[in-house]
């Protein structure tokens, strides 16, 4: 499943030089003015910057099932093994040394492999960060991700971030890439950091050209570039139960819900337990300065209470879903030329 790389499976791999597919999936070889801008998980925007939630938000609560699962399991078989044991003792009386020693190595090893998944997955998805938001300052021209770790933000110049239409190996015969808007912090000619920005494309690559034409027109030319209204934000933050619930269980669509709920509801409770016992983030006081300028007055617009709520009066939201599903199917109809210049290097999107 590579929706889950850069979490729980395929690493970034940094302090490196940039690969060939790298230096094809540039984003700034593209033409994406040809592209209508696409909200793929803007959580602030005002005048003078730009958030987004990281690539794994939508997929919070997977990795604490996950290893819940394991961990019952294991310490089923524990328990399990050690009742046997001593049932047998009671029967036939001590247990020859080499039973014992086989009886203490197998529970040794299954206790290796919890210990093993409660690192590997559980602590990816606890006592961490709700989301690791990805700020683009654009008063300042610069990046700030923040990674929770150290000084809790790494910070780059807008131009010394390329950003590539990131892709992941398909993980089975049957899956494609999966791709993402991703960005390389550049040393030199070596690759300091890695992050990817908002939710993944699918299997969609032109999603992602159009996704980076938001950010490089609020960047280059100002909010009011952007061809808003109707523009509101539908993703939200917020640790509720009913958040959980419409990301997991709504989205499956109307045909699926009711098919996919045996999966879906647990993931929805546990991605309810997984952002209570995680912190949210708070950004240091000096990327928040960095930012500060005068407002053109156009108010500030936030993530709503309610993932998915927006205004609906006077049709506005009618107006977004319209505008929204015509600028993804707009996109959607182009990912052939996107891939051709993936694999050829060809500028010519």
């Amino acid at each position: 499943m590579s929706q889950f790389a850069g979490w729980l499976a395929q690493r970034y791999r940094n302090n490196r030089p940039l690969t060939e597919y790298e230096r094809r999936a540039d984003l700034r070889q593209f033409d994406s003015s040809t592209f209508t801008p696409i909200d793929k998980g803007i959580i602030y925007i005002d005048d003078n910057c730009i958030e987004y939630v990281d690539r794994h938000f939508r997929y919070r609560g997977w990795a604490l099932m996950g290893a819940s699962v394991f961990i019952s399991l294991g310490i089923i078989f524990i328990v399990a093994i050690l009742h046997a044991t001593m049932s047998l003792v009671d029967r036939v009386g001590s247990l020859a040394s080499g039973d014992t020693y086989a009886i203490a190595g197998l529970i040794a090893v299954v206790l290796g492999f919890l210990a093993f998944v409660f690192w590997k997955l559980l602590l990816r998805d606890i006592l961490r960060y709700q989301y690791y938001p990805v700020r683009f300052d654009r008063i300042s021209q610069q990046v700030h991700v923040f990674t929770g770790k150290g000084a809790k933000v790494v910070s780059a110049s807008w131009q010394d971030v390329k950003f590539i239409i990131g892709r992941d190996k398909p993980m089975g015969p049957g899956e494609g890439y999966t791709y993402d808007l991703r960005g390389l912090v550049m040393r030199g000619d070596q690759v300091v950091h890695t992050f990817a920005v908002g939710s993944d494309s699918g299997r969609d690559p032109a999603i992602t050209l159009a996704q980076w034409e938001m950010i490089r027109r609020f960047m280059e030319e100002g909010r009011s570039a952007l061809p808003f209204p109707p523009l509101q934000l539908y993703t939200s933050v917020e640790p509720s139960f009913r958040n959980a619930f419409i990301i997991h269980v709504s989205s499956a669509g109307e045909g699926l819900m009711l098919i996919a709920l045996p999966l879906t509801l647990p993931w929805a409770l546990f991605r309810f337990l997984a952002m209570k016992l995680c912190r949210k983030p708070i950004w240091p006081a000096a990327v928040l300065r960095h930012g500060a300028s005068t407002s053109s007055g156009t108010p500030p617009l936030r993530a709503p209470a309610v993932y998915g709520r927006v205004n609906r009066e006077g049709g506005r939201a009618d107006e977004m879903e319209r505008f929204w599903k015509e600028s993804i199917a707009a996109a959607k109809a182009r990912n052939d030329e996107v891939r051709e210049q993936l694999q050829n290097g060809s500028i010519s999107v």
